[in-house]
């Protein structure tokens, strides 16, 4: 395959990232594997394709494969940070973010996504800190005032984190961390149907299932709570007699009765006592 050829699979590749299709784009991206192993570019586009087709883990070692390549381009270093962040790698993650906002001359879109990696995995004072400069760089990025928000929500600031997001959502209200960061302290304000409600504009995002699941499933439980307390039913009054004792109580009844059945009909108490223990073998398994 001569270089025109590989340069216009490389145009292909970039157009399916795009374009969201993660899928062709992987598929184009091991083609350009099988002529052009040795390029940072191709690894670049593997790891960008892998990662949004949720393959975090094949996405990490080409993004670390990328950085080998090309240890002075921030972009790899950038994919390698959200790779490794993907797998838990943290301090990794971190360390890759540094060195892409140092290679990338404090680019503001990076400053953001630190910011906001900092804010939820690394602690919410070293997150306000990262937050405040990415948004000293950048005082319209909605992913700056998102991580802010979800710092000062994390230092039980409340009101501030709540001005904070409300500013994220007024400058990108499609902005999926600002989003998130609101769902919680919706949540936390007890604003179900309205966390709900933001709920359902992540549904669309991929990597936000989970998140969505659990709004969903808090609401729920406050309801049933709220639904509980306005007929007047306390859950914890509900009868919590160990079931042990519950099981105890029919083996009695079936000690004192059965020798009663025996001396009318022998069969009968037999047939007594093989009914109760198969159905408390059934309790038993339903129960548990």
């Amino acid at each position: 395959m001569d270089e025109m050829e590989v340069r216009d699979l490389i145009d292909q590749a970039v157009a399916a990232l795009n374009g969201g299709d993660y899928v062709r784009a992987v598929g184009i991206g091991d083609q350009l594997a099988s002529v052009a192993p040795d390029r940072a570019v191709v690894s670049a586009i593997r790891a960008q394709a892998l990662l949004g087709a949720d393959a975090p883990d094949e996405s990490f070692d080409e993004a670390r494969r990328a950085v080998e390549l090309a240890p002075r381009d921030h972009h790899a270093h950038q994919l390698l940070a959200m790779a490794a962040w993907r797998t838990e790698r943290l301090r990794v993650a971190q360390e890759a973010f540094q060195r892409a906002i140092v290679l990338s001359d404090r680019r503001p879109a990076l400053l953001s996504e630190y910011a906001w990696f900092m804010a939820a995995e690394r602690g919410p004072k070293l997150g306000e800190q990262a937050a405040r400069e990415a948004i000293e760089a950048d005082s319209d990025s909605s992913t700056a005032w998102a991580a802010l928000g979800l710092a000062q929500f994390r230092l039980h600031r409340r009101n501030d984190a709540e001005n904070s997001l409300q500013q994220a959502l007024r400058l990108n209200p499609n902005d999926i961390y600002a989003q998130s960061a609101m769902i919680t302290l919706l949540q936390d304000q007890h604003e179900d149907g309205k966390a709900e409600a933001l709920a359902g504009l992540l549904e669309e995002h991929a990597g936000t299932e989970e998140l969505v699941a659990a709004v969903h499933r808090e609401a729920k439980l406050r309801r049933v709570e709220r639904m509980l307390v306005e007929r007047k039913v306390d859950p914890d009054e509900v009868s919590t007699e160990p079931r042990t004792f519950r099981w105890m109580w029919l083996l009695v009844a079936v000690a004192v009765v059965a020798p009663l059945l025996y001396l009318i009909d022998p069969w009968l108490s037999l047939a007594v006592v093989v009914l109760t223990v198969v159905l408390l073998i059934v309790l038993r398994q339903w129960l548990d």
